[in-house]
């Protein structure tokens, strides 16, 4: 499986202007009904003050579900098989999912907070993405996406996918190699 994670989303990383336009996430891989097909990180400049995690899951026929997602902590030491030991809904009953993020933490450490799909025990029920907060409390924002396990969907369109701020991240990693 390709990683699920955006470019942005693989490496704590500011712009020119300071502001934050990368972050690391941490995808687990669980085997369980629900996978994580896309994560990534709205940037401080595009998140405009917004500080949430908006989740859609989608069925094997790409409609959007009702199944509980989960905001989890802490995810650092989390075992598949096993509970996690604070999980919350989102609020309200919209699609997609909204989850509020106010923890804070200091890169290189990673967040704090994960999201998953669950049962109605609270049992964990897909991957896991983990990582997600307020990088040194900038306010950035998520997008993440899950999708039942044996979904066929079509092959993207060459050249899409690709955010700007995934090109300005790809951009400073190879002119890195360039100035040392």
């Amino acid at each position: 499986m390709e990683d699920p994670r955006a470019l942005n989303a693989r490496q704590f990383n500011l712009n020119a202007n300071g502001k934050v336009t990368g972050v690391e996430l941490t995808h687990i891989s669980t085997g369980y009904r629900w996978e994580l097909v896309r994560a990534e990180l709205i940037s401080e400049q595009m998140a405009q003050g917004n500080t949430v995690a908006t989740v859609d899951v989608k069925d094997k026929k790409g409609f959007d579900t009702n199944v509980p997602c989960y905001l989890v902590y802490p995810w650092a030491n989390w075992v598949p098989g096993t509970r996690f030991g604070n999980s919350l809904l989102p609020g309200g009953s919209s699609r997609p999912y909204e989850h509020v993020i106010t923890n804070t933490y200091n890169p290189p450490a990673r967040g704090p907070l994960a999201i998953c799909i669950g049962d109605g025990n609270g049992n964990v029920d897909s991957d896991v993405i983990g990582g997600l907060g307020l990088p040194f409390n900038r306010h950035v924002s998520y997008h993440l996406v899950f999708r039942e396990r044996g979904t066929e969907l079509p092959a993207p369109t060459p050249g899409t996918g690709a955010t700007l701020d995934d090109i300005l991240v790809e951009l400073r990693r190879i002119s890195r190699h360039f100035t040392t």
